[in-house]
């Protein structure tokens, strides 16, 4: 552990303090408005406000809505279930799995009130794992954040460059589709969102009910003419005609690699945590959008895929779609090429703000590990601009990083799948690190536990064992390919890419890591409380 004067310094070395003397006042900080309460929060984890608290509930509900964009990204990520299962994988799927993640995300939510901060899961294995682990468990916690965000980025903006392509494509037949373009309009996309990301964050906040309301309207224009127009295929045939094209001779093996669209319509609502730092009385506030989210998150991606399976008279087909897209062979049966063409320019449309949202709670994810010197450069990614009050060196780190993942797509056409599937795997595995070291703490320590304006109280118990148990298990089928024989265009590059930054980031902690950081336990009050 560090020296008091070393923690000290941490303290000293980041920029305005919040006032926690001005007791009975609704905000005790003109500048960053920050509640009694937030500054309490900010207090006991040795935090000074660096960031401005626009969001209150219902913003902050609409802003998670937008960047998490779940019935926009669902149209295009049901291939794996298709191919393993069809329609009845797809829909089966997603049931078992909103069921699954249920105890997940009460987790979550729980320790976002215990801590709601910037850093989310790495700081709350922080606080909670054993005092001996605590440092290499939340290192390595933080770095599979920072694979999850960055890649979850860079799935967002690579399927609006290819859905752009796919526009091209819809009004021009002859267009031959080269990989290497959409690798070029996604570069493009992101050249233009992180400016804007940085110059429109006071502006962002107040535009997101807003964004919100135009995302209800689109999809309930997207839904309508699909159920008035297109065939409908009967529902014997939805939930129980199983077909599998993957080569898996196994049908249970098949039907468990079909959850990958399932699982990956689960995650991110820990969207809201990372703008905990941004929220007004975000000990409750965050856990509540979180479980909001998760509930209309569910709803929209289900109905999305219930709409899409019931009106594909043919599997096949919609797989060999020339867009590569079975939801554009759905949409192209139901409305002119005119009217094709103007849903998806205004899907790619919410697509592109809810990258342009998404990118915060990207940066904010980096911009806490590099407060905390996780990683290289740390003290310059972690920058905080005094004028805008936000992280603009993240926001420039993260543009960069999804410029080179995009050079993946030139080499492998389904590269699409391979990003969703690391984003999972990424982000399962701070799932469930965070919640064992949550279920360790409750279990022989919890009279250490902070308290919580959300508590699951009497069930904390078995809730954080049964989300341990079910990110285990979507953890691991995560990381199967679509389809067997496995080739190069086919293979998962996601199990590559997650072991290679494994390997470096084990490299970095013992070569510069280990000196560098100690965890942001160390600033927390009560630190030095007895662990084992």
């Amino acid at each position: 552990m560090p020296s008091n004067e070393a923690v000290e310094m941490q303290h000293q070395q980041r920029s305005t303090h919040v006032d926690t003397e001005a007791a009975g006042l609704d905000e005790v900080d003109g500048v960053y408005r920050s509640t009694q309460a937030d500054a309490q929060a900010m207090n006991r984890m040795g935090r000074s406000q660096e960031l401005v608290r626009h969001y209150r509930l219902f913003s902050l509900v609409s802003f998670v809505v937008v960047a998490t964009s779940a019935w926009q990204l669902t149209l295009f990520q049901v291939t794996p279930a298709l191919i393993n299962g069809g329609a009845p994988a797809l829909l089966w799927s997603y049931l078992w799995c909103f069921v699954g993640f249920v105890p997940i995300i009460l987790s979550m939510a729980e320790m976002a009130s215990m801590a709601p901060i910037a850093g989310a899961q790495y700081h709350w294995v922080s606080e909670f794992a054993p005092e001996r682990y605590q440092k290499f468990l939340s290192y390595m916690t933080g770095w599979l954040s920072t694979l999850a965000w960055q890649s979850g980025n860079t799935q967002g903006i690579f399927l609006l460059g290819t859905l752009i392509q796919s526009i091209i494509l819809i009004n021009n037949p002859d267009y031959a589709f080269p990989n290497w373009h959409a690798t070029v309009i996604a570069i493009g996309v992101t050249i233009v969102s992180v400016p804007l990301s940085i110059y429109g964050t006071h502006i962002i906040p107040y535009l997101q009910n807003a964004l919100f309301a135009l995302a209800i309207a689109a999809y309930i224009g997207f839904l309508i003419p699909i159920w008035i127009n297109a065939p409908v295929v009967p529902s014997s045939d939805v939930w129980t005609k199983w077909e599998f094209t993957g080569g898996w001779e196994s049908t249970v093996l098949a039907v468990f690699i079909a959850q990958l669209p399932a699982i990956t319509a689960r995650t991110g609502v820990d969207t809201a945590a990372h703008m905990s730092e941004e929220v007004k009385n975000a000990s409750m506030s965050v856990p509540r959008v979180m479980i909001i989210i998760f509930i209309v998150n569910f709803l929209q991606t289900f109905i999305t895929s219930l709409t899409l399976v019931y009106h594909i008279p043919s599997i096949e087909q919609s797989l060999a779609d020339p867009s590569t897209y079975p939801a554009i062979y759905v949409i192209k049966q139901s409305m002119s090429t005119a009217w094709v063409t103007v849903l998806l320019t205004i899907i790619c449309a919410l697509l592109w703000v809810g990258v342009v949202s998404y990118l915060a709670a990207v940066s904010r994810d980096l911009y806490a590990f590099s407060r905390d010197n996780g990683l290289p450069y740390s003290a310059w990614i972690s920058k905080v601009d005094p004028k805008l009050h936000t992280p603009t060196n993240a926001y420039i780190f993260s543009g960069v990083f999804a410029c080179i993942f995009s050079l993946i797509y030139i080499g492998s056409p389904v590269a699409f799948y391979a990003l969703t599937s690391l984003y999972v795997v990424a982000i399962i595995g701070c799932y469930v690190i965070s919640s064992s070291c949550m279920l360790w703490r409750r279990i022989y320590y919890p009279e250490t536990l902070p308290f919580a304006q959300w508590s699951l109280g009497r069930w904390g118990v078995p809730v954080n064992a049964a989300a341990v148990a079910f990110g285990l298990w979507s953890f691991f089928w995560s990381f199967w390919p679509q389809s067997t024989p496995v080739i190069v265009g086919l293979f998962n590059w996601s199990s590559p890419i997650f072991v290679a930054t494994i390997i470096i980031s084990l490299i970095y902690y013992f070569v510069a890591g280990r000196k560098r950081y100690d965890g942001p336990v160390v600033l927390v009050e009560g630190r030095k409380r007895h662990m084992a």
